[in-house]
Parts: C-alpha cells; sequence; structure tokens
C-alpha cells in the first residue's frame, strides 16, 4: 500500500467520524440529526436542527426565557426571579408527558457566541440542563440551532417516570418548542 492511499485512507475515517456538512439548500428539519446516549443516571439528548429563519431572531426567542408561555407549547408559566449578569434564573411550569412539572432554571445568555445554557436547580418532575449553540447559514437566511439535554429524575416524586419515558417526552417537548422558537423568530402569526 502506498503511502498517499494510506493518507487518503487515514483523511476518510477522520472525515467519517465527524460531523457531516450542512446542506443549506435542503427543506427545513427540526430533527435534521439526533442521537442519544445514557449520562451518569440519566440520558443526553442531542439535536441539530436546520430552521428557516435567522439565526439572530432565533436567538433572540430563546433568551426571552421569561415569555416562553407565550410561544412556547406546554409551557403554561413562568416567573422571573433574578438576574445576575448575563444569568437569569427562572421558575417555570410545563407539561411534561401528561404531568405538570415545576422547576427553578438558571439561564446563561452568550450573545456575542450566539449560545444559551441552562440548568435546572430545582424540579418536582425531572432535571434537564442544556445548551443550544446557533450557526447561520452563509447567506444569513438559515439557522443551524444544536441543542443538547441531559435529562434526570427530578426531586420529591412520589412514584419515579422511567427515565426513558422523561426522553421521549423531552423529544415531543423539544419539537413543539422548536416550532414555537421559530414562529416567533420569523413574527409569523396563526
Amino acid at each position: 500500500m502506498s503511502y498517499r492511499n494510506a493518507a487518503l485512507g487515514l483523511i476518510a475515517m477522520i472525515v467519517s467520524c465527524g460531523e457531516t456538512a450542512v446542506d443549506w439548500s435542503a427543506p427545513e428539519n427540526f430533527l435534521l440529526r439526533e442521537s442519544s446516549a445514557k449520562k451518569d443516571d440519566g440520558v443526553e439528548l442531542s439535536y441539530s436542527s436546520l430552521v428557516d429563519a435567522t439565526c439572530s431572531g432565533v436567538f433572540a426567542a430563546l433568551a426571552d426565557i421569561e415569555h416562553y408561555q407565550d410561544f412556547v407549547p406546554g409551557v403554561d408559566r413562568t416567573q422571573l426571579l433574578s438576574v445576575d449578569g448575563n444569568t437569569k434564573t427562572v421558575q417555570i411550569a410545563q407539561r411534561v408527558i401528561g404531568r405538570q412539572s415545576n422547576a427553578k432554571v438558571a439561564w446563561t445568555v452568550h450573545p456575542d457566541k450566539q449560545q444559551i445554557d441552562f440548568k435546572t436547580l430545582q424540579s418536582d418532575l425531572n432535571y434537564n440542563d442544556g445548551h443550544y449553540e446557533l450557526e447561520p447559514s452563509p447567506d444569513g437566511q438559515r439557522c443551524l440551532v444544536r441543542s443538547t439535554f441531559v435529562v434526570k429524575h427530578g426531586q420529591g416524586m412520589a412514584q419515579a417516570v422511567p427515565i426513558g419515558v422523561l426522553a421521549t417526552g423531552t423529544r415531543e417537548a423539544f419539537l413543539g418548542a422548536a416550532k414555537g422558537v421559530k414562529k416567533r423568530a420569523t413574527g409569523a402569526t396563526g
């Protein structure tokens, strides 16, 4: 085998292990890529979404945490508890797998990087820590949103919900939220 063939094989192997390139002309797809993996005592869910909206619009919607009840399906109430620099702590009531969940969540917004991190501080149903990272298309008209959620059991539950059920509920809530965020980002009505 020649060095050239070995080098080409190594390059092909490295490229195939990484994330595939984004086809910016592909149809909008909130589940362009998805994966799940067991992590500690929970599950890590990762989604890449190709959204027909600008990243600035998507970021503005995601960062409007205290108004999620206005545009994110399943969120019944949000209450801003505190603001410390670029971190907002919010009490949020949300329906997950048909149950009302109440959680205290800290959201850290990084406008310069187009990223948002969130960490559940207290919850009665499930802990859902995560991260949003946005990448604009070359023409700036579309946005690739990479979302990561680490789902774990909450506190004070009389009967534990299996982690697989919580993961499925998180996926369903993610899809609803993605549609609501896109609608808010584009100013669509109805």
